[in-house]
């Protein structure tokens, strides 16, 4: 399905909570806040979590290591990916004595439909030029509550297919006229020998953390065995990251047996009584126990994992629901062994260790951040798990449940849009609920707006599918401070030395800690880059962007004119920086009308609408008509009429506001939300 067409319905919801000039003010879609009354937070990994999942134990200053790089080792000899090419891990210099092992993830494949990248391929072939491990989760060092950031990291990536445990070359047969026999070298085994050889020589580890995550979460057990054997002496914790809810492999499709598994498995001690005829991914749980008691294994799982679902479903093992086979499978295991634990949040997502959630998802009132930092230091921990656990679960304070309803469909999948071109010099490369802009100059690129979290790889994706490089992206201008906006923007910061905009509020609404943990973001960095003033022009090659103060949604919004070329037409575009009304109080709204009546008159000579949220110009609904349109015709964003009247709505619902909060009569925020989901 196209992606435009997607978006329609989805964003019906938020254009119409922003624009009727109701109850339904309050609960625009734009909600970077709490729904009680708004404040000016949003949110960081940089300084701290979510208020309530720091430990007084967090380091408080830079460790030695903090501004470490990547280094990029290739081992040779019998390592390779999938498809032949080398093999190579990663390692961050960190306290020689405490070493993390980290096993990428990325998907499996076993027979000819999902190891043929021609047909329906389910795994990562090889390493991409230029990778590197991205700074999020457990691999930010500029996290103060990050309990790993003073030990050396390890990361070892997944290029073979197996879950880092095969040793075969593998020939799929054909099953299609005109395929040929395809080779797969599922190497897993061996591109792990070699990532353990190099930990052995050139760490001193006494302290050593074992984990994965997704398929590398998978062999996690078995390889804190291995690690424990070669380092005797040295304190192990193992944790693996969303893989617990294969329930069996019992089936005709036995990856195990294409993968070679049992060629070498048998050979370890502890492994030795492992019978391939009932082998499942619990046995290497219980055996790994078993083998080493002094050691704590762990799971972490989201309850409705959707990754571990769809894999089940190619394995011929479909689940309506995930915790069933979840709990199945720690039963089993706890009925073997003593020395697991496990931990269930909410909801549908999948892995956390290497994402920003890391800090801000939990349960019971546990953080996972808080548990894994147990972990690490060899402490207890209790089994937690979540109640209820359709939504994502977080840290306290649990945000009410019609903000956890909108937070999943922000999150959910059908929000990806493919990038697409605008203007000669502009791009879309956002998603559905948040815009974001690749303006394009003859010295370089403009991103306008950074996304957050989970999007801030497809945005990067998107990048590349239009020719760029992200590398070249020279400015972010953040139009506010909230996390859906300003989310990414300390990753093109403190990866490619993007300079970040903001204005002067904004910069300190970044820094602070949010008051939900679902909108928590890793904050720019203090030392800022620009501090934006009203009428302040960013001019790169032959473009020059002018930002405008328009107070209101924060204290700090910036609206952007610029221009856009189609063809020899030249046009000016406006991108409103926050239109949303989900604030609280009678001077904001008053802000709010100020800067919107000032607004319709710097647009008298604009004539093209792109805000930072697409719904509110009808930014899909254009390229629509943009994607079909024959020469001769107008361009369909170019619609000045159309700007003027979407000021004038924005205009008259702030004005109902005003008039509701001075007469006491503004709706309760979170019933308001629920009611607008339930009809929607």
């Amino acid at each position: 399905m196209h992606p435009v067409t997607i978006t329609r319905q989805r964003n019906w919801l938020r254009l119409r909570c922003l624009l009727v000039p109701s109850a339904l003010w309050l609960v625009s879609a734009c909600a970077a806040t709490a729904p009680s009354e708004i404040p000016e937070t949003a949110g960081q990994e940089s300084s701290q979590a979510a208020q309530t999942t720091v430990s007084s134990t967090a380091a408080k200053t830079p460790t030695p290591w903090q501004n470490a790089q990547w280094q990029s080792i290739a081992p040779g000899g019998d390592t390779s990916c999938s498809d032949g090419s080398a093999y190579r891990f990663y390692v961050k210099e960190g306290d020689p004595n405490k070493v993390v092992l980290y096993m990428q993830g990325g998907g499996a494949c076993w027979n000819r439909a999902t190891c043929d990248p021609t047909m329906q391929p389910s795994y990562t072939r090889n390493i991409p030029a230029g990778f590197k491990p991205r700074p999020f989760g457990i691999f930010n060092r500029t996290n103060p509550a990050n309990p790993l950031r003073d030990h050396t990291l390890i990361f070892a990536p997944y290029c073979t297919g197996d879950v880092h445990l095969g040793e075969r070359d593998t020939i799929y047969a054909p099953v299609a006229p005109g395929q040929s026999p395809l080779t797969i070298r599922h190497r897993g085994r061996a591109n792990m020998q070699a990532v353990l050889e190099w930990m052995q020589s050139q760490t001193k580890a006494s302290e050593i953390f074992v984990t994965g995550s997704s398929a590398g979460a998978i062999p996690s057990p078995f390889y804190a065995v291995v690690v424990s054997d070669l380092f005797p002496t040295a304190k192990i914790a193992q944790l693996g990251d969303a893989a617990g809810g294969y329930r069996s492999l019992n089936n005709a499709s036995r990856p195990d047996q294409q993968w070679g598994t049992f060629s070498f498995i048998n050979a370890q001690p502890g492994f030795e009584a492992m019978e391939e005829a009932t082998f499942n991914y619990e046995q290497l749980y219980i055996h790994a126990a078993k083998a080493k008691p002094d050691v704590l294994f762990a799971e972490y799982d989201a309850a409705e994992d959707a990754v571990q679902k769809r894999f089940l479903a190619l394995s011929g093992s479909p689940q309506s629901s995930l915790l069933p086979a979840l709990k199945a499978n720690h039963a089993d295991i706890r009925a073997a062994v003593g020395n697991f634990r496990t931990f269930i949040t909410g909801g549908e997502s999948h892995t956390v260790l290497h994402r920003p959630e890391f800090y801000s998802f939990g349960a019971q009132g546990t953080a996972v951040r808080d548990w894994v930092q147990r972990l690490v230091e060899f402490q207890p921990v209790n089994d937690v798990s979540c109640e209820p656990c359709n939504l994502d679960t977080f840290a306290n304070p649990q945000p009410p449940q019609a903000m956890l309803r909108m937070w999943n469909n922000w999150q959910g999948p059908d929000n990806h849009v493919e990038p697409f071109q605008i203007f000669d010099n502009l791009y879309y490369v956002g998603i559905d609920w948040v815009a974001a802009y690749l303006l394009k100059t003859s010295e370089g690129l403009i991103l306008i707006d950074s996304l957050y979290g989970q999007w801030i790889p497809p945005l990067l994706a998107n990048i590349a599918k239009l020719g760029f490089d992200p590398a070249d992206i020279k400015y972010v201008i953040n139009t506010h401070g909230h996390f859906d906006h300003a989310g990414g923007a300390r990753f093109f910061q403190s990866e490619f030395g993007a300079t970040v905009v903001m204005a002067e509020e904004d910069w300190a609404l970044a820094s602070q800690p949010a008051e939900l943990p679902i909108f928590y973001f890793p904050a720019p960095s203090l030392q800022r880059g620009i501090v934006a003033q009203d009428g302040d022009q960013i001019t790169l090659g032959d473009t020059t962007v002018t930002l405008y103060k328009t107070p209101g949604h924060t204290k700090g919004v910036l609206t952007l004119n610029y221009p856009v070329h189609d063809a020899d037409s030249s046009y000016e575009a406006v991108t409103l920086g926050g239109v949303g009304l989900n604030f609280s109080g009678v001077e904001r709204t008053q802000a709010y009308i100020q800067s919107y009546e000032r607004l319709q008159l710097l647009s008298q000579t604009a004539s093209v609408s792109l805000p930072n949220h697409a719904a509110m110009g009808g930014v899909f609904q254009r390229a629509e008509r943009l994607a079909s349109r024959q020469a001769g015709e107008p361009h369909p964003f170019v619609d000045s009429a159309g700007l003027q009247e979407s000021l004038r709505q924005f205009l008259e619902g702030a004005r109902v506001k005003l008039k509701q909060e001075k007469a006491g009569t503004s709706p309760d925020t979170v019933e308001a939300l629920s009611k607008a989901l339930d009809r929607d």
